[in-house]
């Protein structure tokens, strides 16, 4: 079995990593596998550092113009005609494109799409009606050429069927490996030299996340004041970068929060951190699975996140708030989550081995048929 993972880019974030993950579970169960993606250095080091195989593509990008998409599409169909994969493993929305391409190349390999969240499609995006229909109508067209489409939550599947986006997908929980926490201690020197601030004695309510609109920080920053009411010496450290940076930046300084919340920038090895905080907070819009909010779950760190996508799949409705009030209310009786063996890295990798086993069984069979 021979299998192609394909990315977008291979820039530092959550699919990102998810990709990397499970083409190295794949290589650790003797499964042939390589990874296609576009720009990006973080995953292309962490990918020779395992001795994986990868191929870059050049029109593979985030992007809006339809001339690049279009230009990938026969790209990877060229790249296929030339290397026989059994299943290609698309994740990401420009990545999509190219199950066009996987099945009109000469090898016609089955197709998965793992939806990491529905974006733009999900209830809790509320930027545009318009934006919605032209994405659902281009996400129902290129849904054609994928075999299996999977969720990273119950929620996301539930919600796709209520769109009438997919009639049938699976589930595959999001899975992680142990992170390598640096003890308490250690990670409070490094945020204290980061913040230059002496923080003994400080409330450390922290999160990991894209500076954008669907991580939400912005509803931190707003109600921060209101936060340390409940908790005087509190201070708030975000891990992580994005378009959002510059207008944070201002708000914060706007409110007059200059020495409480701190934007710190994007560490490559963020998770092993999050022992350093009291609190781990994730306030966004919309979810898939989280992996930050997976990595706090291991660290096993009081958890309060939003009541969306796969949030309340991985902690219980304790650590979940819904608005401004309920958080105030939950901040006063903080809970860590009851540890769950279901979103080790290990279980994942199976799920995905056996969704492929069945693809290539049933391609196989067909082939049977034919002749």
């Amino acid at each position: 079995m021979k299998i192609l993972i394909v990315i977008t880019h291979g820039k530092i974030g959550g699919a990102t990593n998810f990709v990397f993950w499970l083409a190295r579970g794949l290589k650790e169960k003797n499964v042939e596998v390589k990874v296609a993606f576009g720009e990006g250095e973080y995953l292309k080091e962490k990918l020779e550092q395992e001795k994986i195989s990868y191929v870059n593509f050049k029109w593979l990008k985030r992007t809006h113009n339809p001339l690049s998409n279009l230009f990938f599409i026969f790209e990877i169909k060229k790249f296929l005609d030339k290397e026989k994969f059994d299943v290609v493993h698309f994740n990401s929305t420009n990545a999509l494109f190219g199950a066009i391409g996987a099945k009109i190349a000469k090898n016609k390999p089955k197709t998965v799409f793992t939806f990491h969240g529905l974006s733009v499609l999900d209830p809790n995006y509320k930027k545009g009606y318009l934006l919605k229909i032209i994405y659902w109508i281009i996400f129902k067209f290129l849904l054609l050429f994928i075999d299996t489409p999977v969720f990273v939550c119950k929620n996301n599947l539930e919600v796709a069927r209520k769109i009438k986006l997919i009639k049938n997908g699976v589930v595959i929980y999001n899975g992680t490996p142990m992170p390598e926490f640096l003890e308490r201690e250690v990670a409070r020197k490094f945020f204290e030299e980061k913040t230059k601030m002496d923080l003994k004695e400080k409330f450390i309510i922290g999160s990991i996340g894209r500076l954008d609109y669907a991580k939400n920080y912005e509803f931190i920053i707003r109600n921060f004041s209101d936060i340390l009411k409940n908790k005087p010496n509190a201070i708030c450290i975000i891990i992580g970068d994005g378009p959002k940076r510059k207008k944070y930046e201002n708000l914060i300084k706007k409110l007059k929060l200059q020495d409480k919340i701190f934007l710190i920038g994007e560490l490559s090895n963020a998770p092993q951190y999050i022992k350093g905080f009291d609190l781990f907070i994730l306030p966004s819009r919309y979810e898939g699975l989280s992996i930050t909010l997976i990595e706090a779950f291991f660290a096993q760190v009081p958890i309060l996140a939003s009541d969306v996508g796969g949030n309340k799949e991985v902690v219980s409705k304790e650590c979940i708030f819904e608005n401004k009030k309920e958080i105030l209310e939950k901040i006063k009786t903080l809970k860590i989550p009851k540890f769950q063996d279901i979103f080790r890295i290990e279980k994942m990798c199976n799920d995905y081995v056996n969704l492929y086993q069945k693809l290539c069984n049933t391609s196989s069979k067909i082939q049977r048929q034919d002749l």
